[in-house]
């Protein structure tokens, strides 16, 4: 019961616009927590979990270093590192009935955080109750990160339809909640969110039919991402430059070589956590607007860690990130549709990674780990034994 009211409650946060959902995610990992029984099977902790919170410390250790002053990011981000994984893993202990239970309410849940968005994007009667001008903006734009959040659920969640509603029925269902949320990011203009649907859907029928290669091949394409962010991304942005593209995106051709630059100014250790939050001073005019090009982050994982956290931040993000696909495209018990999920929403989340948020948001690791608990479920559910 623990379980499933914590999918309730990071549907609700995905609902008011997803910022929730770190807070959703951690609160359902507590009161879902298994025993002890289960717990002492975290130690030691997995390699790449190890590699991974050597990369948060190096991140917190840049601090020192940083002209930007955050110190409560560090810590919510080492909070982060520890509590997220721990809904994933208290879903994973589950068997029998009470993962029956838990699917369901995912289910249902996953089904009906859809809604409020579909109602807004036909009849836009939700903004209507926000002042025009800032306070409706910002209300659109939390829009488009609950639609975020739910575009990376959108291949788990297809996959638990297919699994538990077999035949046409399931598949009607499935097909009908892509093609909502496909609808709903056009309406807000998250092309992002297209963009990422689409490859999801794509890698969601490879890895269906080759799970383990396709896992190993999206796990590529991460390494690839952080690790030659520096050259491939200011490189992509210059023959889109002057192109007529949508405001946000032209705005990004700009900040991608001024972030380049920036990272050729200290490409071992990086800037500091938090340093792209610095350059405000330098700007560029666009289309009558005198702009920074740089204002939170750069809109792509890849670039802010270099920029942040330098060659070191990214070899260690990269040693996780490969050693955890590694671990996943060996994974025992492994079924074609547990593949397609991890693939699908390994795709939707790389395509995020890389073209829209900035790498320390809280609510996007823990949609992610969200994300992980949905494929949790995904499995047979039977590999796991407890130690007495």
């Amino acid at each position: 019961m623990a379980a499933s009211f914590g999918f309730g409650l990071i549907a609700l946060a995905v609902m008011v616009g997803a910022l929730g959902v770190a807070a959703a995610v951690v609160t359902a990992a507590i009161i879902a927590l298994p025993p002890w029984r289960y717990l002492r099977q975290l130690f030691p902790l997995d390699l790449s979990h190890s590699a991974f919170l050597i990369f948060i410390a190096w991140a917190w250790v840049s601090t020192i270093w940083s002209p930007y002053d955050h110190s409560a990011q560090a810590i919510l981000m080492v909070m982060g590192a520890f509590l997220y994984p721990l809904f994933a893993f208290a879903i994973h202990t589950l068997q029998g009935k009470a993962r029956r239970i838990v699917i369901h309410a995912a289910l249902f849940s996953g089904a009906a955080m859809i809604l409020p968005y579909v109602l807004e994007g036909a009849t836009g009667i939700i903004s209507q109750l926000f002042a025009e001008g800032a306070m409706r903006e910002n209300m659109l734009r939390d829009a488009t990160r609950g639609i975020s959040a739910i575009v990376m659920a959108t291949p788990a969640l297809a996959a638990l339809w297919l699994l538990n509603f077999p035949g046409r029925g399931g598949q009607i269902f499935a097909i009908l909640m892509v093609l909502l949320v496909a609808i709903i990011s056009w309406q807000f203009h998250l092309f992002a969110g297209l963009m990422a649907l689409l490859m999801g859907s794509i890698f969601f029928g490879f890895g269906y039919r080759w799970p383990r290669s396709t896992i190993l091949t999206i796990t590529v394409g991460f390494l690839i991402m952080v690790l030659l962010a520096p050259m491939i991304m200011p490189v992509l942005a210059t023959p889109l430059d002057g192109v007529g593209l949508p405001f946000s995106w032209e705005w990004r051709v700009k900040m991608w070589p001024y972030t380049g630059a920036l990272i050729n100014e200290h490409p071992l250790i990086g800037w500091g956590l938090g340093a792209s939050r610095s350059f405000t001073a330098d700007q560029f005019e666009l289309r009558g607007f005198s702009l920074s090009y740089l204002v939170q982050h750069p809109h792509n994982v890849g670039l802010q860690v270099w920029l942040e956290t330098g060659l070191v931040g990214a070899l260690l993000l990269s040693a996780s990130l490969a050693i955890f696909g590694i671990r996943l495209s060996g994974m025992r018990g492994l079924s074609s549709m547990q593949g397609a999920a991890i693939a699908g929403s390994a795709a939707v989340i790389l395509v995020f990674f890389s073209f829209t948020y900035g790498a320390w948001q809280e609510w996007l690791w823990a949609s992610v780990a969200w994300v992980s608990a949905l494929c949790v479920l995904t499995g047979s559910g039977h590999n796991f034994k407890a130690r007495s």
